[in-house]
């Protein structure tokens, strides 16, 4: 088997042996055992590394036969660090499928800077692509668009009555701007300003786990 992956986790495990968690493109994210040799150039093992693997299936377990490494990503300033680390926490704990769209999106965001609104773009779109965007312009409860907070147990925004003073504080002009970050390319984004950024960011990651930890 041959495929590219995003490597999100490496941990050695002593004797040139490493545990890798890899989001790939034909087996979506796995884990893989790595014996390097001495003539390894070992950055492709690294996390956030774009790597072409050989892979061998031994039970249920996968081997690296071989990787050639397609493109390093390894950060160059903490603000990169921070930002690619946080795309690898944010899927290392979740069952991912092969999904094309997927693979695309994380080998795109990876390479990035991490200037605002990348992640925020890549939540919203990794959101999208999985089937979980949250409900924004109308109350989940009644269909009111009077947007008064966001319910991570409801799946989306609830108006005055409904919410009842309970969730996160909301706007219609934070769900706008989620919207955008879920449908506008990243050079798109980059050039418009966003004032709900956090807002939207702690609330999208909320909304992930609860429906992903149930």
């Amino acid at each position: 088997m041959e495929t590219e992956g995003v490597v999100l986790k490496s941990r050695d495990l002593g004797d040139r042996l490493r545990h890798l968690t890899v989001y790939t493109e034909k087996l979506g994210k796995v884990n893989l055992l790595v014996k390097l040799r001495s003539a390894d150039f070992p950055i492709k093992y690294e996390p956030f590394s774009v790597t072409e693997f050989k892979l061998l299936q031994k039970g249920e377990k996968w081997e690296v036969v071989e990787g050639k490494l397609v493109k390093e990503n390894f950060p160059k300033t903490k603000g990169e660090l921070l930002y690619r680390s946080k795309i690898a926490r944010l899927l290392s704990p979740l069952e991912l499928s092969p999904e094309n769209r997927l693979y695309q999106l994380i080998k795109r965001y990876i390479e990035e800077e991490g200037t605002p609104p990348a992640y925020q773009a890549f939540l919203m779109k990794f959101l999208f692509l999985e089937g979980l965007t949250p409900r924004l312009f109308r109350c989940v409860e009644c269909g009111s668009s009077e947007i008064s907070t966001f319910s991570v147990e409801k799946g989306g925004v609830l108006c005055k009555k409904c919410g009842e003073g309970s969730g996160i504080r909301w706007s219609r002009e934070a769900s706008v701007e989620a919207y955008t970050l879920t449908k506008e390319p990243l050079e798109k984004l980059k050039k418009k300003r966003f004032r709900w950024l956090n807002l939207i960011e702690t609330a999208a990651q909320k909304h992930l786990r609860y429906r992903t930890e149930k």
